[in-house]
């Protein structure tokens, strides 16, 4: 009985010098004039030698007969452009927008981006979008630092609980604790 998928290898179209380095942490969003690829890391690195991202902009086109076709996306040269980022998020928001935000910029140091851009790819250009309020506190999605071991994301988060519990509770454990150490049974919570 044959299988409903199978994956096919394409053959690349068109000029083999103006197309995508191999990358990672880039976007591809798919669009009516094809899939919008946005940034990522390829190897390049800084003046410091660490690796960095780029903004770089290409279209790929899926054609007919098994094959794809890079094309770089050329930027007036007067239009505003997103600094370099990596490991980003990118969502299509109309039929000819693009919206992306944050990233990583540098990871030496490390520097995350919280900014938005939108690209509207009927002429190509870039928008920077301002928000309302910038994310404040512990509580905003980009302030959290993901890193370390979930056990001790864990651990925090019961020793917040901890602390925002009801007096009550509070003083129930300091009782119990107390006789406990003291070995009266009067105090001693059930």
């Amino acid at each position: 009985m044959p299988h409903p998928y199978a994956w096919v290898k394409l053959k690349q179209n068109g000029d083999q010098e103006r197309t995508v380095t191999p990358r990672a942490g880039h976007t591809l969003t798919p669009m009516a004039k094809g899939f919008i690829m946005f940034g990522g890391m390829d190897g390049r690195r800084n003046d410091q030698g660490n690796p960095a991202p780029n903004s770089d902009l290409f279209i790929l086109q899926l054609g007919q007969h098994q094959t794809y076709q890079w094309s770089p996306i050329e930027l007036d040269a007067a239009s505003q452009v997103p600094p370099a980022r990596t490991l980003h998020s990118a969502v299509s928001t109309s039929a000819d927008e693009i919206f992306v935000f944050g990233g990583l910029h540098s990871a030496m140091p490390y520097q995350s981006l919280q900014d938005g851009w939108v690209l509207d790819t009927s002429c190509m250009e870039w928008k920077r979008q301002h928000f309302k309020a910038a994310p404040t506190g512990k509580h905003g999605a980009i302030a959290r630092r993901m890193t370390g071991l979930i056990q001790d994301r864990i651990s925090e988060d019961a020793s917040r609980e901890r602390r925002n519990s009801s007096g009550k509770a509070r003083s129930k454990a300091r009782a119990a604790n107390r006789s406990s150490i003291s070995g009266d049974s009067r105090g001693s919570v059930a």
